[in-house]
């Protein structure tokens, strides 16, 4: 199993992911980072955006819950 599948199965699951994680996922789904200000980056996709505001280790449960929807919507 590769580390992105073992974290997608991390995020399916609702287990806590930190920020380097996230940032795999994204990537891994075709989000570029388009611009960074203080702790917050700003992910593109088709026009699409997504922020992910770094405050600590761990992400919160809102940007983890924004992240299992935009996988569902893309891998059903």
């Amino acid at each position: 199993m590769s580390t992105i599948e073992k974290l997608q199965q991390k995020l399916i699951r609702g287990s806590r992911l930190n920020y380097s994680e996230v940032r795999l996922l994204l990537k891994h789904l075709g989000y570029v980072l388009a611009r960074q200000k203080g702790s917050h980056e700003q992910w593109l996709k088709n026009g699409r955006t997504f922020t992910l505001a770094c405050h600590g280790k761990d992400a919160p449960h809102y940007i983890l819950d924004s992240l299992r929807k935009l996988y569902e919507e893309i891998h059903g």
